[in-house]
This record gives structure tokens, C-alpha cells and sequence, in this order.
């Protein structure tokens, strides 16, 4: 009867050892912890942040690893009692690197969908990592997997809690999923030198290497980076170092080097170069449209008006100006016009970059009459021979054109002289302006008659005759 129990005893220990090395040990398999507890590691899960975080012996925490446990994850403190390669998973499917916890709990990669071949992992489930996705197993990235299942023995202390970020003295490091839209592939961060994913580096392609002038941007936001496994790669979840720079503020071209190395291992260098371009029209600044011109002044339409190419050159001696009034052109020289009638003119800038490309703008200029308002009291005026004429006694009222009185002896002027002691017919010309500006100038003409005065002669007296009386 011994020997009966002893023998079956030794066909379980055989049996166990043969299914553990066949990699077929039931989930729910419960195995006790016979060997020394293990000090080196502690585990600890924070089902808070999903994020595993290992301890070294000295309590010092060297590793984070980003995790899918699931609400169903049991929390205390655990010890490490078995490990297996690849182990049988529910619903028909199978993990490596994995590392019990407690009785149907362990640490896992992401399954597969066949027992010992690693081109047959789950996509799906590999792009949920980090959230809530597990049956109550932690699952990690193939590489976490197997460093704890590498470096932690059997006994080595697992505690498994609800916490927040604060609890993590490690940042759970950042996840890219795989988006090369297969159903089963690898998983990128397997180790294992047959991994597709470990011998292709990454791709650095640039939509354009023109970079436009004065627009902020780094080097990095020129180019696009992805694994082999179609993720975009940034500095959070590679590494990734830029040597040159671009001075945006310089025509000109600039070298600029990549190197990128993925969360796998896999580098590339690159050297891209980049020219600082200006291919926007040019800018013309100071012309404005004006509403209160003259008719009849001269003005220079390049006065304050500048034209530069956006990076600075000056294209100020390139402008080209044309006038039109009521769809004719107006004659321009040198830049200056006179608006000889009243209305509305459209003057056009005209200028030409570097780049070939013009830019125009078009301005209005609207033309009023300025000239002053100019009265006489009479236009014709009949004084006697001899009499005096004061040429302003004849003016009425001189005003600016929007009614302002003037000064007038300041602001009107004539000509002609009218001598008074000469019968005959004179005209006087007179001239009324403000401010000296010929455009506000009103003439106005008096005609001036002098009338001849009629000499009257007196004859002379008769003497009397004296009558002499004789005595």
C-alpha cells in the first residue's frame, strides 16, 4: 500500500513537470510556494493608473510598465509561485512570458491565437493596452512580460492595489498602438532577433523641404516619423535627437539631421535639407484712400507709399501706378497727378517680387471744388471824372468753400488800373485765394466806367457904361 501511494505520489510530480514544460498548466492551477521568498524585486500594481511599477531590494523603484489589468484583478500581497513559457489562456488562446500571481491570476504578454508561434498575437488586444481589458489577469507588453519573468524568482512579493498617479514614482510610460491594419501580427516589443518589427527601421518622410519665411516651426514639425509597425513616433514614446536648426528669419538652405531610435531598438538617421523660401506676394504699405482732394492740385502718389517683399527686400522703386477716372486713364508722371475734374479717381499700386508673383491695391481718391466762394457787389461801376475808386469797396464777401469768412484784403488780389482823371472804360481783375494755393482761386472782373465831366465856360462881364455928366 506504501509503495501503491509513494508511486502515485511520484506519477503527479512527473505529470506536473511534463505539463509545465509543455506549457498546458491549467489557469485556474493552484501551485503553494515551497521555495525561500525571493528579496531582490517586489511588484506592485496600481489598477488606478494600470501602470506596474518595480521595486528593487533597497525599496528604490526602477521600472514602470504600462498594464491591462481589469476590475476583476484581486488586490493584496501575493508571491510569485510558478512561471510559464507559454501557458493556455481562456477562450482558446495562449500568452508567453508568463508569471502566476495567485490561483487563475498571472502576469502575461497579450494573447495569441496559437500556442508557441509569436506572428499570431491579437492586434486588438495588443491596442487596448493600458486600459481595462483583461479577465482579471495583468496583461503587458511582451518585453515587460519577459523581464519579470527573467529577473523575478519564484517568491518574489506582489502588491496590488487602487491607487491614483501619486502612487507611481515612475510615469507609466506612454503607448503606441500597431496600425499596419493586420488582423495577428508580432508584437513590436518582443525581443526575439525573428521579429519582423526589430529589422525594419523607421521611415522619416518630409511633405516639403520649403519652409516658409518667418512662419514658426521646428524641425520636427517638418517631417513625419513612424515604426514599422505605422506608428507615429514623437519624443514621448521614442527618442528621438535633431542636430541644425532653421533660421526662418534667413533666405537661404539648412541642414538638418535625424536620429530616431523606436521602443524596440530599431534607428535610422537622416539628413534632410531644408530652404527657407519666400513665395508670398509682395506687401505695399501707406496707400490709402483719400476723400478731401482739390480739384486742380498736383499731388505725388508715391508720397508715403513703400512696397517690400515679405522678407524685407525693398521693391519701393518697382511700384507702378495708374489712374483711371470714370473708367479713362489720367496721364501720370513721375508718381504725381492732377485732378482736374471732380469725382471719384481709382488709383492702382502695382509691384512685382522677386518670386514673380504681383501684388496690386487700389485706393480712391474723391475730388471736391476747394475754390473760395468770391462775391462783387456790382460788375459794372460808373464814377464821374475825377472821382476816387477803391478797388475792395466793390468786393462783397470772400469765404473758404465750406463758408469760413476771409480776411479780404489778405486773400484778394487785382489788377488793372482805372485812372480816374481819364474819361473812359477800364476793367479791374480780381483774384480771391486762400492760403496762397492756387486751386482755391476765384476771379471775378469789375468793369469800371468813367464818365467825362462837361466843362462849363462863363462869359465875361460887360462893363457898365459910365455916363458922364457935364456940370
Amino acid at each position: 500500500m506504501k509503495i501503491f501511494k509513494k508511486s502515485i505520489s511520484i506519477l503527479m510530480i512527473i505529470t506536473m513537470i511534463a505539463s509545465v514544460l509543455a506549457g498546458f498548466v491549467p489557469v485556474n492551477e493552484s501551485t503553494q510556494v515551497n521555495a525561500k521568498e525571493s528579496t531582490e524585486y517586489t511588484i506592485k500594481v496600481n489598477l488606478g493608473t494600470n501602470c506596474t511599477t518595480i521595486y528593487n531590494g533597497k525599496g528604490k523603484a526602477i521600472k514602470a510598465m504600462i498594464c491591462s489589468p481589469s476590475s476583476e484583478t484581486p488586490t493584496g500581497t501575493f508571491y510569485v509561485p510558478v512561471k510559464y513559457r507559454w501557458h493556455e489562456m481562456i477562450g482558446n488562446c495562449y500568452a508567453q512570458y508568463c508569471t502566476r500571481i495567485t490561483t487563475g491570476i498571472l502576469f502575461h504578454s497579450v494573447w495569441y491565437y496559437k500556442n508557441g508561434d509569436k506572428s499570431t498575437m491579437s492586434v486588438a488586444a495588443y491596442n487596448v493596452m493600458g486600459q481595462k481589458a483583461s479577465h482579471g489577469c495583468v496583461r503587458l507588453l511582451c518585453k515587460d512580460a519577459k523581464w519579470i519573468y527573467d529577473h523575478c524568482a519564484v517568491g518574489t512579493k506582489i502588491v496590488i492595489f487602487w491607487g491614483d498617479k501619486s502612487d507611481d514614482p515612475i510615469k507609466r510610460p506612454s503607448f503606441t498602438p500597431i496600425n499596419n491594419g493586420k488582423f495577428t501580427d508580432w508584437d513590436p516589443t518582443d525581443p526575439d532577433p525573428n521579429n519582423p518589427y526589430r529589422k525594419a527601421e523607421p521611415n522619416i518622410t518630409v511633405d516639403s523641404t520649403k519652409v516658409e519665411y518667418g512662419k514658426k516651426v521646428k524641425p520636427l514639425d517638418l517631417v513625419t516619423i513612424k515604426d514599422s509597425a505605422g506608428n507615429v513616433l514623437t519624443k514621448k514614446n521614442a527618442s528621438i535627437k535633431v542636430k541644425g536648426k532653421i533660421n526662418v528669419k534667413k533666405l537661404g538652405k539648412y541642414k538638418v539631421k535625424f536620429i530616431v531610435k523606436d521602443s524596440i531598438g530599431n534607428k535610422k538617421t537622416k539628413t534632410i535639407i531644408f530652404k527657407v523660401v519666400d513665395s508670398k506676394k509682395p506687401v505695399i504699405t501707406g496707400a490709402k484712400s483719400k476723400k478731401n482732394i482739390a480739384m486742380g492740385s498736383t499731388v505725388n502718389l508715391k508720397s508715403g507709399v513703400k512696397a517690400r517683399m515679405v522678407s524685407g527686400k525693398s521693391l519701393t522703386s518697382k511700384i507702378k501706378i495708374s489712374v483711371r477716372y470714370k473708367k479713362k486713364g489720367v496721364k501720370v508722371t513721375k508718381g504725381k497727378v492732377t485732378f482736374t475734374k471732380i469725382g471719384t479717381y481709382k488709383v492702382t499700386y502695382k509691384v512685382k517680387g522677386k518670386n514673380k508673383l504681383v501684388r496690386t491695391k487700389t485706393v480712391t481718391y474723391k475730388v471736391n471744388d476747394q475754390r473760395v466762394k468770391f462775391l462783387l457787389n456790382k460788375t459794372t461801376v460808373t464814377i464821374k471824372q475825377g472821382e476816387s475808386f477803391y478797388p475792395y469797396n466793390y468786393v462783397k464777401s470772400v469765404k473758404t468753400y465750406n463758408g469760413t469768412a476771409l480776411n479780404i484784403k489778405k486773400n484778394v488780389t487785382y489788377t488793372g488800373a482805372v485812372d480816374t482823371s481819364k474819361p473812359g472804360v477800364y476793367t479791374v481783375t480780381y483774384t480771391a485765394k486762400y492760403k496762397k494755393r492756387s486751386y482755391t482761386a476765384r476771379t471775378a472782373k469789375l468793369k469800371v466806367i468813367v464818365e467825362k465831366v462837361e466843362e462849363t465856360t462863363t462869359a465875361p462881364e460887360t462893363p457898365e457904361e459910365t455916363t458922364v455928366v457935364s456940370e
